[in-house]
């Protein structure tokens, strides 16, 4: 038999999954961990030794594993550090060399009957491949003789969730599910009303304050320890229950009766732990509210929280827990503001964030956890600024500056964190990004360049972590497209090419995550266009027409669903007629245009991402223009749309988009204007070059 004695192992369980399967993940970890074993059962003997009163740690960290069939050494440790395995399993799953090689390891370990698997998706009796869901560690045993895996299936028409994770969690402690169950269906009993009606649910919870205001009307004590035992159930027991049923709607309800209770006592009988709870239970509400998409009852439970905590602070105005909170507290109410596009009071908010992120230091100076809020701050208000699209970029240029000089600061105060450094590297990358919107292009070559510096530095500190490998290589696309901006095309290729090589490695040991293959494709479709502004338009089409087909199914897969992706492909489809256009395959041009076309009609109205949408529609115009000599805007769909030629406040590429707005528009004094302004400030894009010579407007020859 196994044996565990205590203090060898660090995680009570690993969980292994692939990339498609991370929500099912989140929650196993979730309902594993927050499971309060039955008291009746705690140090009781089970097959492992001792029941204790919770199974966590559990370790889910899919950043950790390696990119390679092999596993790095990092992840051996966590695998060698767990006491069991815990595998969702799914056909994805069972692609997955990563699930496989720990699945491997582990039985490698000696702890094969320490594995349970829990199937969300497929037949593990299936005789099509694709269908089947145990890796194949988990059916053969190294020496090649079959294997039984012990699995629960979470399926409503299976086990369920309830008596699936009952089924994972009698595994792990090694004793027979029906002790669990028997002992989990008595102490369920006193909640099942709860978890099974909204109505019912609050109208017992009301009977219960009720009670309890009657009974402890006279007894302060009494009230003040019965109203922070609710609130501390709600925090804990009531909302972890109703999760893992799918009802968190119910614990508004309640939450509202109990906020009607609390306001019954006299605020010298609240003690500051209960108001923290208190303020707990509302921000757990407004995160219902936030994953409901009831946004104005997410405002109110987020502001009730941040009320609560601003009484906490008065009470302990020195406290730094207490500022810390109320600053994350007006990070919450400013983010739905944000959300539902309430710019004045997100920024109002924002700028306390920041203002009490400045306090912080003040009370406790050069800490590295104080600093990095202030950062955080300051990078909020340049999103803000961004999102709002007043064109004050420089102002958002100001912001990021200051997160990047804090950031520094940060870094010298503790070196060695990879935390902050990853930080670092993120806002450098903003920083480059932000003074890209602000057409300053050298500042942003050399702030591109330090993040690629950076990410280059995490990856070869942790080898093998898949998510500081993909960071690199967005890092390097990033500095591909300011390369690009300014002319550097040879570095552009270079860079967008390496940044290609890692993502399709990652993309063809992770086939699900469609992340990284969609990434791979954009890559191929860079460093296409770079060639066809460069004279080798027969190998760009080539490129091009090789990525089409992949690229919708990607879009297919996910319905259209995710709005950048989906702009992005109405870019190739603009750039792809180009090629065609100028190769002299004018039928081929219309046909990708006009499918262009009809998704711009689809998306027309859709202001979750206007910008975006504006430039490909005004791409879109240009092309329309040259190729038929009419209109775009002519037409009744998109009769009524205006677009103006004045560039304030708009990046480099926005601009070159006007250029051929107003050529179209027989505007030629603009044109020249902007063309160059562009110049000017060092905008040699290849394709901007293109057009500057095309209609003469580059002075000089360009």
């Amino acid at each position: 038999m196994f044996n565990d004695p205590v203090g060898t192992f660090r995680y009570k369980a690993f969980i292994s999954y692939s990339h498609q399967d991370r929500t099912w993940g989140a929650w196993l970890q979730r309902a594993v961990e927050k499971y309060r074993i039955p008291r009746r059962l705690v140090g009781s003997k089970g097959a492992y030794g001792k029941i204790p009163a919770r199974l966590s740690p559990v370790f889910r960290d899919r950043e950790d594993l390696s990119s390679a069939a092999d596993l790095d050494s990092k992840v051996k440790e966590e695998l060698g550090a767990s006491e069991s395995m815990l595998v969702i399993c799914s056909p994805t799953a069972a692609r997955s060399c990563w699930v496989n090689e720990e699945v491997r390891y582990f039985i490698g370990l000696g702890r094969g009957d320490r594995i349970f698997a829990l199937i969300v998706d497929g037949d593990p009796q299936a005789d099509d491949p694709d269908q089947q869901c145990f890796p194949v560690a988990l059916t053969v045993n190294p020496d090649g003789t079959p294997r039984e895996p012990l699995a629960a299936d979470v399926r409503k028409w299976a086990d369920g969730r309830l008596l699936a994770k009952l089924k994972i969690i009698s595994g792990i402690l090694g004793i027979r599910l029906d002790d669990l169950r028997r002992r989990d269906m008595q102490r369920r009993h006193r909640l099942w009303m709860v978890s099974t009606g909204g109505a019912m649910a609050i109208a017992v919870m009301t009977t219960v304050l009720a009670v309890m205001a009657v009974t402890a009307r006279n007894a302060a004590e009494n009230r003040r320890e019965h109203a922070e035992n609710l609130v501390g159930y709600m925090v804990g027991d009531l909302k972890t229950k109703l999760d893992e049923v799918g009802r968190l709607d119910i614990l508004e309800g309640v939450g509202g009766r109990v906020s009607e209770y609390l306001q019954t006592l006299n605020p010298d009988e609240v003690t500051d732990e209960s108001l923290d709870q208190q303020a707990q239970v509302w921000r757990q509400l407004g995160e219902v509210g936030m994953d409901q998409g009831e946004l104005p009852e997410a405002l109110k439970a987020f502001s009730a929280s941040r009320d609560i905590l601003a009484e906490l602070y008065r009470r302990k105005p020195n406290d730094p827990s207490r500022l810390y909170e109320l600053g994350n507290a007006e990070f919450w109410v400013a983010y739905v503001h944000l959300k539902t596009g309430e710019f004045d009071q997100a920024s109002e908010g924002l700028e306390k964030y920041l203002d009490y992120a400045i306090r912080l230091n003040e009370l406790e100076p050069n800490q590295p956890e104080w600093l990095i809020e202030t950062s955080y701050a300051h990078s909020n208000l340049a999103t803000l600024i961004i999102r709002r699209g007043d064109g004050n970029v420089d102002q958002a240029v100001s912001h990021i500056k200051a997160a990047v000089e804090i950031n520094r600061l940060v870094m010298e105060l503790d070196p060695d964190n990879p935390v902050y450094l990853s930080e670092y590297g993120e806002v450098m990358a903003d920083l480059a990004d932000t003074q890209l919107l602000a057409c300053d292009l050298g500042d942003a070559v050399l702030a591109r360049r330090e993040n690629v510096a950076i990410t280059r530095k995490q990856m070869e500190q942790a080898q093998g972590n898949v998510n500081l490998k993909s960071r690199y290589a967005f890092s390097l696309a990033g500095l591909s497209s300011v390369a690009e901006q300014v002319g550097l095309v040879d570095l552009a290729i270079e860079n967008f090419s390496k940044s290609k090589e890692i993502l399709g490695q990652l993309s063809s040991m992770e086939l699900s995550n469609l992340d990284f293959r969609f990434a791979w494709l954009r890559r191929e479709f860079d460093i296409a266009n770079l060639l066809a502004e460069t004279g080798q338009l027969k190998e760009a089409i080539v490129r091009m027409a090789s990525i089409s087909e992949p690229q919708r199914q990607v879009l297919e897969a996910e319905s259209y669903g995710n709005m950048r992706r989906y702009i992005r492909w109405i870019s190739y489809l603009l750039t792809y007629s180009d090629m065609k256009w100028r190769a002299g395959d004018q039928e081929g041009a219309e046909h990708l245009l006009t499918e262009a076309i009809r998704h711009l009609e689809i998306l027309l109205g859709d202001d979750s991402d206007r910008e975006f949408f504006m430039d490909q529609l005004m791409t879109a115009r240009f092309l329309y223009w040259q190729q038929t000599g009419q209109d775009l805007l002519s037409h009744d769909t998109f009769a009524g749309i205006e677009i103006g030629l004045d560039s304030s406040g708009k990046s480099c590429q926005a601009q070159a988009i006007l250029v051929g707005q107003a050529i179209l528009q027989n505007e030629t004094e603009v044109a020249e204007k902007f063309t160059a302004q562009l110049l000017t400030k060092g905008y040699y894009e290849p394709g901007f070059i293109r057009v500057c010579r095309q209609y003469q407007l580059c002075q000089g020859g360009g």
